[in-house]
């Protein structure tokens, strides 16, 4: 299995971070953040370019009268939820119910109410999976930290877990996509990989491989999609001079 062979060049990720400064681990972090923001910001809403989500990000006042000012927004907030992902990372935090709450509150600030569990169900259009009864989000929640304390689960497993179970409760009302990518994230980084970002061009491959977690609980389809992108992000990262 590929997740297997990328796991393997954790090491190579670890050597590679002790020689690079303090500025040059920075330069790249960011550089990947404002691809990582524009890319999971813009998944279902192409109302932004990359270039005015750099330009946002040097200026978080700027406006754009012919865009959404939700998609703006969203975009600002990505990058404070992102940064306070870094933070968590560095104390070695695991996320838990108050981290997920406080992270979604982040995410949706000034566009919804946030940290509050939906209080109605929902049906989404098109999909295949049907979430959980509201009445059942707080036991499902539970279940999904209890599991995520398990020393079994580890590694690429392990940030697949966190980042699918979310998408199959679905426990907000909405931002749950963008949430369970920087969920996705938060656990690459605490397990020592580098964080990934998922192109509009992969939706069909990303789409199809989380339906075989939701509808048929098979959890290696994704781990091995993740994989992919993570032994890409690496080698990237290990030809930087």
């Amino acid at each position: 299995m590929k997740f297997e062979g990328v796991e393997n060049l954790l090491q190579a990720v670890s050597d590679k971070k002790k020689i690079l400064s303090e500025s040059e681990l920075k330069n790249i972090c960011n550089e990947f953040d404002k691809k990582y923001i524009y890319e999971s910001t813009s998944f279902e809403n192409g109302d932004f370019t990359y270039e005015d989500v750099v330009f946002l990000l040097e200026d978080h006042s700027r406006q754009f009268p012919d865009k959404s000012e939700m998609v703006r927004k969203a975009i600002i907030n990505n990058y404070h939820a992102i940064q306070s992902v870094h933070n968590l990372v560095k104390a070695k935090k695991q996320f838990d119910q108050n981290t997920v709450k406080d992270l979604h509150q982040i995410l949706v600030e000034g566009i919804i109410p946030g940290g509050v569990y939906r209080t109605r169900d929902l049906f989404i259009l098109g999909a295949k999976h049907v979430p959980p009864t509201y009445l059942k989000i707080y036991s499902k929640m539970d279940q999904f930290f209890a599991e995520l304390n398990n020393p079994e689960l580890k590694g690429l497993e392990k940030a697949a877990y966190a980042h699918l179970q979310i998408l199959k409760i679905y426990p907000f009302m909405d931002a749950n996509g963008r949430l369970a990518r920087l969920l996705l994230n938060y656990q690459l980084e605490l397990e020592g990989f580098l964080p990934i970002s998922i192109t509009k061009d992969l939706r069909e491959d990303y789409y199809k491989n989380i339906d075989e977690f939701k509808i048929n609980k098979k959890i290696e389809p994704f781990t091995e999609f993740i994989a992919e992108l993570e032994e890409k992000r690496i080698k990237e990262f290990l030809e930087r001079d």
